[in-house]
């Protein structure tokens, strides 16, 4: 048996991959290389796997070097646990994706991400369909864009169907000067906000169901790490399951909240909606002069959102 030594290039790698955390820059490497240390790294270093310091370290570096080609694209429906656990990971690959959904999350107005969307400014298509949402979310998103000019500001195409929101959310959205497809099936809007949003969103309301956010799929470099995470935190709660049933007891009390739950969701159960679907009004030449009015401040001011959404209130109010 002929002993075949391994070629310098693959000890290299496996090297740097499983010691990419020392790595001051990757700055400057090809785009090939980097593509090869980073999964190779997925497979070899343990930091891949379990959230922590070092993962956010690692995929820093990544990030800052390649940019979208880490991740341009993501569909996170129903994963509201694998978000909460890898948060600060799903962060940083976020701050150059162009398409995200989060539909079926249940996040809720006062979820961290909301605060973090002021950093995500290449998204065209993002999805927040049935996520309990109400003002409070679509005012934090579009904060940063009112106020400071800056955050998500190039969204083309916006689902908000599913959620709680008011007439409130009109003016915000004027300050997605790019939206061409907005949802907002199932929403708590009136006739008069559906002619709010047409006039300041230079939208019109249309007969067609036809979805042009819908399909949003992984893409990226980090496509096979978001897996393995998904696979590992459904692994870690059918294994929690496994244990909770060996007790008589709990296997009991798990079948109990299990049918509670599922009565419930049959309960609120919503009726299906009449489908309200904006697009933008064809053959319309941009205004300036009827351009909603930005606030512009210094662009390194820190956004405090409690202060902030203080004085965004008071300013409607005075306008009054």
């Amino acid at each position: 048996m002929t002993f075949m030594p391994k070629p310098l290039f693959e000890t290299t790698l496996d090297f740097v991959s499983a010691n990419v955390e020392f790595i001051d820059c990757l700055i400057g490497f090809p785009e090939d290389i980097g593509k090869q240390i980073f999964n190779r790294f997925l497979t070899i270093n343990e930091n891949a796997l379990l959230p922590s310091n070092k993962q956010v370290t690692i995929i820093r570096k990544f990030v800052n070097a390649y940019k979208i080609l880490v991740l341009e694209s993501i569909n996170l429906s129903e994963k509201l646990i694998l978000l909460n656990e890898y948060f600060d990971s799903f962060v940083l690959l976020f701050s150059h994706i162009s398409e995200l959904c989060l539909c079926s999350c249940f996040l809720g107005d006062n979820h961290e991400i909301f605060e973090q969307f002021q950093n995500f400014t290449l998204v065209k298509k993002l999805c927040l369909r049935r996520n309990c949402l109400k003002d409070g979310a679509i005012r934090k998103i579009t904060l940063p864009v009112r106020m400071f000019n800056k955050g998500c500001k190039n969204i083309e195409n916006l689902d908000l169907s599913e959620n709680n929101c008011s007439n409130a959310v009109a003016t915000w959205l004027s300050a997605f000067h790019h939206l061409t497809y907005l949802d907002i099936s199932g929403s708590n809007i009136t006739n008069k906000g559906l002619q709010e949003i047409e006039k300041k969103c230079s939208l019109q309301l249309c007969n067609v169901e036809s979805n042009a956010i819908h399909p949003i799929v992984k893409k990226g470099w980090a496509a096979p790490l978001i897996e393995k995470w998904d696979n590992f935190q459904v692994s870690r709660r059918e294994a929690r399951k496994t244990r909770e049933f060996t007790s008589y007891f709990k296997k009991i009390r798990y079948a109990v909240a299990e049918e509670k739950i599922s009565a419930m969701n049959s309960s609120t159960k919503k009726i299906p909606s009449m489908k309200l679907i904006f697009r933008r009004k064809p053959h319309i030449e941009s205004n300036s002069i009827n351009a909603p009015h930005v606030v512009t401040k210094n662009p390194s001011h820190k956004l405090d959102y409690g202060t902030e959404i203080e004085e965004d209130i008071f300013s409607q109010y005075m306008k009054h």
